[in-house]
């Protein structure tokens, strides 16, 4: 892993979502707006239509694949993956049985333990290593229009320290949150 892409020297991220009804992009955007990164959706339409956004690739502005996520199909708890761009992989996460709040344990792959604790309702989260904070992640409201298109905006401060493996293995993370309430979503809506 080089650390010569943008994404790496930013610490304050905001992701800029745009729901559509077969995908689920988005742009990692600097505290000024300017675009660091994009999310986009893989997987075949079929696949999408019948079981949501399982999958997306994060690349640089210039289009080459940083890292991917993936939600497979699973029995049980959920399970999501982040791998790098030939597939291999970075970070496992699993979601944690927890009462009126998310929780998700994150393996990396150089032997980082995260936990990853807080309110899908208000979309309010910690990752920590042992008792440090690494990041936090917030909703953060986009305006009436944005919202009514589908739009949601999170913030994401990352530890300025933070390896880039960890790093993809958080952002990663903050996109298995979005799949989970999703998910939710469309539990509560059958």
């Amino acid at each position: 892993m080089s650390s010569t892409n943008a994404l790496t020297q930013t610490n304050l991220l905001v992701m800029q979502q745009v729901t559509g009804f077969l995908s689920n992009d988005f742009a990692l955007e600097d505290s000024e707006g300017r675009a660091v990164a994009y999310g986009h959706t893989r997987g075949s339409a079929a696949s999408r239509f019948f079981g949501g956004n399982r999958s997306f690739e994060i690349t640089d502005l210039s289009g080459t694949p940083l890292f991917q996520v993936h939600d497979p199909m699973t029995l049980g708890r959920d399970r999501y993956r982040v791998t790098g761009p030939g597939g291999e992989p970075l970070a496992e996460l699993v979601q944690r049985i927890a009462f009126f709040r998310t929780s998700v344990a994150v393996s990396v792959v150089d032997g980082t333990e995260l936990q990853l604790d807080g309110s899908l309702s208000g979309f309010s989260f910690r990752l920590m290593a042992g008792e440090t904070s690494v990041a936090t992640v917030d909703r953060q409201w986009a305006g009436l229009g944005k919202a009514l298109l589908g739009r949601s905006r999170y913030g994401l401060s990352l530890d300025p320290g933070m390896p880039e493996l960890v790093r993809y293995a958080v952002i990663g993370s903050v996109i298995a949150l979005d799949l989970i309430r999703d998910k939710q979503n469309r539990r509560n809506s059958n």
